[in-house]
């Protein structure tokens, strides 16, 4: 038979696709995850833009094979990883003009897309190695933290979005409306001074479910905020949706290392994400739609 790739659109199939990532937890919370988000997100807005789940030709039974594709972002997992040549056959039919940003994908994962790459003399953009922290549900629902008394605790606010967008390190053409759709759309958290009512500190979840964009001003700094946020929307993550929570950390970001450890988060050991831009074939810069 013809390799294609094949739509899935029936929310019942996404849902049963999710569960069989349950399988061997957490070893696959983070193709969970990406669904989870998108079929939350797919039941306040069931006309949601640009979002597409592919397979390849039709069965996503038989080994949990899935390519999401939202805007200009791709993610893509199997509950086989390597061991099977489906998920390079699915992805080497994606249209690859446009560019994507592909994030938090598995070493294993990482392997077979860079083996794309060079097939297809793409070329990978500002490649991040990151690596993670996870904290069980249950432990994040009892964390413990203090807000300075100058301080106080709220979500952060569509207003907020370009401060959020201009301090986040990993924006880029088009983050600006992701930011926008992860303040509407997901938990977050904002630190807020009394006196003024400026938010001076912030953290969002991402579609992957890990924690993002945690950033502190930088005349806030040094006073233990980014630690009182990473707690809180921790909490709130658990409380809210009842799942772990976890965080992607740059191998270099000794910083970021210190402060999940200091919050109790477990280091997964030995196990590697990756995230990069595809930059389109035969152009030397992005591409994608960055209207909303």
């Amino acid at each position: 038979m013809l390799a294609q790739l094949t739509t899935i659109s029936d929310v019942n199939e996404l849902k049963e696709l999710q569960g069989l990532h349950v399988e061997d937890w957490p070893k696959h919370c983070v193709a969970f995850f990406w669904l989870d988000n998108y079929l939350r997100w797919l039941a306040k807005d069931p006309m949601l833009r640009d979002l597409k789940f592919l397979t390849l030709n039709g069965d996503w039974r038989s080994d949990g094979l899935f390519i999401l594709v939202h805007r200009y972002q791709l993610f893509f997992s199997n509950l086989s990883r390597q061991k099977t040549p489906d998920l390079l056959t699915a992805l080497e039919l994606v249209d690859w003009t446009s560019g994507f940003k592909v994030s938090a994908i598995h070493e294993t994962h990482h392997k077979i897309y860079k083996s794309l790459v060079t097939e297809r003399q793409l070329c990978l953009h500002r490649v991040m190695n990151t690596i993670m922290y996870r904290m069980p549900c249950k432990e994040a629902k009892k964390l413990q933290f203090d807000c300075p008394p100058e301080y106080y605790l709220d979500s952060v606010r569509l207003e907020h979005a370009e401060l959020i967008n201009d301090q986040w390190s990993a924006r880029h053409p088009g983050s600006l409306r992701l930011i926008q759709m992860l303040i509407e759309h997901n938990s977050n958290v904002g630190l807020y001074l009394k006196e003024t009512g400026q938010l001076c500190a912030w953290c969002l979840r991402l579609q992957s479910g890990f924690l993002g964009a945690l950033e502190v001003l930088q005349s806030h700094q040094r006073r233990g905020l980014g630690a009182v946020v990473a707690a809180a929307i921790s909490q709130r993550i658990a409380n809210e949706l009842n799942h772990d929570v976890t965080a992607l950390v740059n191998m270099n970001n000794a910083a970021a290392c210190k402060l999940f450890d200091k919050l109790s988060f477990t280091l997964k050991e030995g196990e590697h994400y990756y995230w990069s831009m595809c930059l389109p074939e035969k152009q030397s810069s992005i591409s994608w739609q960055t209207n909303p």
